[in-house]
This record gives structure tokens, C-alpha cells and sequence, in this order.
């Protein structure tokens, strides 16, 4: 049997290593919420680009769209005008397809420029991007030792009270497996670095 004081001990040290990893747990998922976050503010500039640029462009689109309908009747008709030639004329309808005649079609819309403020801002948000991953790795490469000393404590602590208090074996073991199977056995943070590794910078166009 130990001391009660031992005891005691070995629960603070347990308590302090469980939370210090629950702690950590949570500082890796703000990191990880910070740089989607980032990642995210990208897509939304580029939302806000697109939809000024529909509604500058909408009367363009308007008439467009009449032209569209036109260039639809035209080839509408000939397209009844070329299926009655497969009826009535085979031979005028293989002239015309040996002619290649098409319907007019619409010219292409030429796209424009993107403005340097918008150029500016994705570059500023990548550069968000990788200045915070590459954070996130110099944080994780500090917190793994105290995560290191964490689990030490944990598992120690845990260990010395299933091994010396008769009260409570099966509570203690059950937080130590639960320990080791969310936060300790499947290494929790390397899961989050390997996550973080493959998200992507936004791209800049």
C-alpha cells in the first residue's frame, strides 16, 4: 500500500497531464480553424470579385442573351431546313454538308482584366496563408515536448494509482485506455500535422 499523500500526488499529476494534453488538443485545433479561416477569406474575395463583376456586366448579359435567341431561331431553322433536305433531297443535303455552311455564330466575350487591388489582396491572403502554417509547425515542434511531458505524467500517474489504490482500478484504466486511444496511441498531433501539411495555399487567381 502507498501513502495517501503519494496518492494524491499521482491524481495531480494525472489530472495535470490529462489537461495539459486536452489543452493542447484544442490549441492545435485553433491553428488548424485559423489557417482554413484563411484559406476561406480567399474564396470569399473572389466571390465578392465575381458578383461585382456580374453586376457591371449584367445589361451587357441582357443583351447578349437577345442576340442568343436570335442566333437560336437561326439555328433552329436551319437545322429543320437541313433535317427536310434529309427527307426530300439527299443529294442537295450531302452538297450542303460537303459546303460546311453553319449558322452564324456569336463572337466570344473577351475577358477583363483583373485589377491590381485585387491581384494584391489574394497575394496578401497567401501570404497570411503560409506565414501561419509555417507557425503552426514551429508551435507544434514546441508543444510536442510538452506534450511529451504531459503524457508522461498522465500515463505514470495513472499507472501508480492502478497499481497502489484499491478503490477505483477500473476508473483509472478506463482513462488511461480512453487517454491512449484519443489522445495518446494515435498521436493526435502528428494526425493534425499531416492534415495541415496537405492543405494548400489559396491560389491567386
Amino acid at each position: 500500500m502507498s501513502s495517501p499523500k503519494c496518492l494524491a500526488a499521482a491524481k495531480v499529476v494525472a489530472i495535470v497531464g490529462f489537461l495539459v494534453l486536452l489543452s493542447s488538443t484544442y490549441y492545435l485545433r485553433s491553428e488548424v480553424l485559423t489557417l482554413n479561416k484563411i484559406g476561406f477569406s480567399a474564396d470569399h474575395t473572389r466571390a465578392e470579385y465575381e458578383q461585382g463583376q456580374l453586376e457591371e456586366d449584367f445589361p451587357h448579359a441582357e443583351e447578349r442573351y437577345k442576340v442568343a435567341k436570335e442566333n437560336y431561331k437561326l439555328q433552329m431553322e436551319h437545322y429543320e431546313e437541313m433535317l427536310d433536305l434529309y427527307e426530300t433531297d439527299k443529294a442537295k443535303y450531302v452538297s450542303m454538308l460537303k459546303a460546311k455552311y453553319q449558322p452564324p455564330q456569336l463572337p466570344s466575350k473577351p475577358t477583363p482584366p483583373r485589377p491590381p487591388e485585387y491581384t494584391r489582396e489574394l497575394m496578401g491572403i497567401n501570404k497570411d496563408f503560409r506565414a501561419q502554417k509555417h507557425h503552426y509547425f514551429e508551435a507544434t515542434s514546441v508543444l510536442n515536448w510538452a506534450a511529451l511531458a504531459a503524457a508522461m505524467c498522465l500515463v505514470g500517474g495513472l499507472l501508480y494509482l492502478i497499481m497502489f489504490e484499491t478503490n477505483g482500478r477500473l476508473i483509472y484504466f478506463a482513462t488511461l485506455a480512453l487517454s491512449f486511444v484519443f489522445m495518446i496511441g494515435p498521436s493526435f498531433h502528428s494526425i493534425m500535422s499531416a492534415i495541415v501539411g496537405f492543405l494548400e495555399a489559396p491560389g491567386m487567381y
